[in-house]
């Protein structure tokens, strides 16, 4: 459940942004940017939240983000319209520097809401405090060895 609180919540930030961003500088009907909020929310979700928030932290995953919405957007939407090429990247940039700043916020909220409960759900119930016992090795071709098993 938790999951779907944070997709939705996701889905509204990009949804807001790409409505508010896109439309300034290309002519985009409203239902392909609610496929492609869609489409970025899951694929950002998925890369940028789960994979490298809990590995490399809010920086890294901000930078992800910031990354993955720029080039999605550039070539997402960019592709499918004939156009200037500076009114695709002017586009891209803004909606890739607001989403980057939601962002940030978001990942507050996943490590504290999302993360934090998977951690906690993984931890061991029984700690296993395992010890290695060292000897020191008999050389079995050296003459202490041989001349023991002469005298025997």
């Amino acid at each position: 459940m938790r999951h779907v609180i944070a997709l939705s919540i996701k889905f509204v930030l990009l949804a807001t942004v790409f409505f508010a961003m896109i439309p300034l500088f290309l002519r985009v009907s409203s239902a392909e940017l609610l496929w492609f909020s869609l489409w970025m929310t899951f694929v950002a979700y998925a890369l940028g939240d789960l994979y490298i928030l809990p590995r490399f932290g809010n920086i890294s995953a901000t930078i992800a983000d910031f990354g993955l919405a720029f080039v999605g957007v550039w070539f997402g939407i960019g592709i499918f319209y004939n156009t200037g090429s500076t009114a695709v990247f002017n586009a891209a940039f803004f909606s890739a520097l607001l989403v980057a700043l939601g962002e940030i916020l978001f990942h507050a909220y996943m490590e504290r809401s999302v993360l934090r409960q998977q951690n906690e759900a993984k931890e061991r119930v029984m700690r296993q405090e395992l010890q290695t016992e060292t000897a020191e090795e008999i050389d079995v071709r050296s003459s202490v060895y041989e001349e023991d098993n002469r005298k025997s």
